[in-house]
């Protein structure tokens, strides 16, 4: 977290998990420096998650086959899946560190701790808090999840071999091998390990990159909702009229002029002493603009970074959560039960934390126009109102995350999911049965 010293600590506190669960799976942003020690290590990982990976697909193969049943189908596509999406998403955010890491800081040197109305910082604190709590949630309940999904098999088999008596060893995933991992306990322990250390940090990167996207998504919310305020009580008087000229008759109702996209910074006077300003107080117009069009921007690059694997995320998790519950209902036993109910909610709780982030900054972002309308704009000149109505314009497009750049991510993509989910969870009880 060093990189983000620079930033307040509340705009730097909830990359920390992110940041950490990416460190695990070897993937820095700010280190662009590779150490023969970190090259070591990612040719390590790249190795056990290929070798992983292809003997989920042997696996598949032997389904089709004939060899494997239902049953095992059942168990394997949900891990296949997962597996696919954390390799999908290292790969994403690999090839985009450079677009990312620019996101991050052009934020954090957006981000004010000063000089905002008693209602902006309480706003901020609200939204901080919530992003804090969720991260919290979101970040313990899959890493307790996925521990659980992993162990469980391993006590099972010490409880089954050394109480029950029973010659069983247990793995936590249907991989094929060319070797008989029950042979011994040395091969049964080794594969093991192999097994929970390929997942394991393939999952890390599965929550990495989804926190990230998750606390970017509410970090531009916040800004769209204290320029929501800032629009509200913007001053109805125009200072450079040859630049706001510009702006206006060159955003052709879809965006402000290039030459205008500023960082708007505010004095910190000391840590300690947060400068509150009053409502009366208000900003110019040509702040608020510049401020608007930069959130704009970051708000497109965070799309372009992570639309492709939005898509991923939406086409797959109605599989995934359909097949976690369909082992669950069919369990033969109560820790394989709880596992796949683990498994249940650790893949909405992903899903449901998109749709409501990008929510939040879709409602955040065209919300502008509503504050523009409020805005005493009757009192300033005609140049002053033509101002405000461009802007109103512009705010009708409202910035969120998408699937391809096609559909937008919304809380009502999230129940499209869970009733999709439903069908294909009461088809497959349907076949089963049949």
């Amino acid at each position: 977290m060093d990189h983000l010293k620079d930033f307040a600590s509340e705009f730097s506190k909830p990359f920390a998990n992110c940041f950490d669960l990416l460190a695990n799976s070897n993937i820095s942003i700010y280190n662009e420096t590779k150490s023969i020690r970190h090259k070591l290590r990612s040719l390590v990982l790249l190795i056990f998650y290929v070798t992983f990976y292809v003997s989920l697909v042997i696996s598949f193969k032997k389904v089709f086959s004939g060899e494997m049943g239902f049953y095992e189908l059942a168990n394997l596509l949900p891990i296949f899946i997962v597996a696919t999406q954390g390799a999908v998403k290292g790969i994403v955010i690999i090839s985009n560190l450079s677009k990312t890491k620019t996101v991050i800081n052009k934020l954090g040197e957006m981000w004010r701790t000063t000089g905002l109305t008693k209602t902006q910082l309480k706003k901020k604190n609200i939204m901080v808090k919530r992003l804090n709590l969720c991260n919290k949630v979101f970040y313990w309940m899959n890493i307790a999840g996925t521990w659980q999904y992993i162990l469980v098999p391993l006590f099972e088999t010490l409880f089954r071999n050394f109480i029950l008596g029973q010659d069983k060893l247990l793995f936590p995933f249907i991989c094929t091998l060319p070797y008989d991992a029950t042979k011994n306990w040395v091969l049964y322990l080794v594969t093991y390990f192999w097994e929970s250390y390929s997942m394991l940090h393939l999952i890390y990167m599965y929550l990495g990159v989804e926190l990230l996207m998750i606390t970017l998504c509410s970090h531009l919310a916040t800004e769209f909702e204290l320029l929501r305020q800032e629009m509200l009580h913007a001053k109805p008087v125009l200072g450079d009229i040859r630049n706001i000229n510009s702006n206006v008759h060159n955003c052709k109702t879809q965006d402000y002029s290039e030459s205008e996209i500023d960082i708007i910074t505010y004095s910190e006077e000391d840590a300690a002493n947060v400068d509150i300003r009053s409502d009366e107080d208000g900003p110019r117009i040509e702040e608020v603009i510049r401020r608007h069009q930069k959130l704009i921007n970051l708000s497109e690059l965070l799309d372009d970074i992570f639309n492709r694997m939005i898509f991923f995320n939406l086409l797959f998790a109605t599989i995934t959560i359909c097949f976690f519950g369909f082992v669950a209902k069919i369990a033969r036993d109560p820790p394989e039960m709880a596992n796949n109910f683990v498994g249940v909610f650790a893949s909405m709780i992903p899903i449901f934390n998109l749709c409501y982030y990008s929510e939040l900054l879709s409602a955040a972002s065209s919300g502008v126009a509503d504050s523009a309308y409020h805005n005493l704009w009757y009192e300033g000149d005609i140049r002053y109102q033509k101002i405000i109505i461009f802007i109103i314009l512009r705010s009708q497009k409202a910035c969120s995350l998408t699937s391809m750049r096609y559909a937008q991510v919304t809380l009502n993509t999230f129940t499209t999911v869970l009733s999709t989910t439903w069908s294909y969870f009461s088809l497959a009880i349907s076949v089963y049965e049949t």
